[in-house]
């Protein structure tokens, strides 16, 4: 019998349905799974308000830790495997998610164990999946695997969706839009993952562990989404000092800087998508190879 520790940290309640999606094989062959949410000690809305949701960013992207609830005794346990579930907020691990690691007990748990990493988000994950892998790192933990689930409507149709899903809390489709968020399917799928890691598990090899994954389509990385990425994670540093400096949180300086950074991100993604869509298929042409590498690099463990 295995020993799999499931750390993660979940609002609106896709990222827990996931997670048990893909350890019932582990149940099924009796290993013991241990649940471990995140819990700050003050709690982030949901449904948020727009404010509140944008307020947040300058801490997210600069992963200034919070307070968490002390984690049970059960975590503290030796354990085989590690699953680590999250969610990108502003191409960064949510604030709960990136103060775990820089804990204390987070690097206690992760140090020299086999870790998971699993997330449901709405499509860009990469910058996020980097500095998780960081903060692995600095927990002298192994990265053995990663499946990103994501929502597979469009870039700008699932702009909209998870929006109204975040302000309102209604994930259901209307008008001509889909549902919001990762489907029925791929969350059930995610149980296939779960028998690919178990038999890793059970053989006590997990080198080969992400190829056989990705042969089931756990990570997906698409061309435009590399670029958008890359130029989104420059403006945000540069948005990230812009909005900290007008003071303290609730200050009118911030307020005013949050407003314009709450109207200038969605309208800067409506414009630069489908930019970047053609300057991804004009890449594809000529600078295919480049490109390529960036690819094959997003869907491998390694840190550059």
């Amino acid at each position: 019998m295995k020993k799999i520790l499931v750390v993660y940290f979940s609002q609106s309640g896709q990222q827990m349905r996931i997670l048990q999606s893909l350890v019932t094989p582990f149940l099924d062959a009796g290993h013991e799974v241990v649940f471990e949410e995140l819990q700050p000690l003050e709690r982030f809305p949901f449904p948020w308000s727009a404010y509140e949701f944008f307020n947040a960013f300058p801490e997210t992207f600069t992963q200034q830790p919070i307070a968490l609830r002390a984690l049970s005794s059960n975590s503290l346990q030796n354990f085989d495997l590690v699953i680590l579930g999250y969610q990108p907020w502003f191409l960064t691990p949510s604030r709960p998610v990136s103060s775990f690691l820089q804990s204390k007990d987070g690097k206690r748990i992760l140090q020299d164990k086999n870790v998971i990493t699993v997330l449901g988000c709405r499509n860009m994950w990469l910058g996020a999946q980097e500095k998780v892998k960081r903060g692995l790192k600095e927990a002298n933990s192994k990265l053995v695997g990663h499946m990103a689930l994501v929502d597979r409507s469009g870039n700008l149709t699932s702009l909209i969706t998870i929006l109204r899903w975040m302000f309102t809390g209604n994930k259901d489709s209307f008008w001509f839009f889909p549902p919001a968020g990762v489907s029925e399917n791929d969350i059930n799928h995610a149980a296939v993952f779960g028998n690919l890691i178990n038999e890793a598990m059970q053989a006590n090899d997990f080198d080969n562990l992400q190829d056989v994954l990705n042969k089931e389509g756990a990570i997906e990385v698409k061309p435009n989404l590399v670029l958008l990425e890359k130029r989104g994670q420059k403006a945000f540093s540069v948005w990230a000092r812009f909005v900290a400096m007008g003071g303290a949180v609730h200050s009118t300086g911030r307020k005013l800087r949050v407003y314009l950074f709450m109207y200038v991100l969605p309208t800067a993604i409506f414009i630069l998508s489908p930019l970047l869509w053609l300057l991804s298929r004009i890449m594809l042409i000529v600078k295919r190879k480049q490109l390529d590498l960036e690819v094959s690099y997003y869907k491998q463990n390694s840190l550059r």
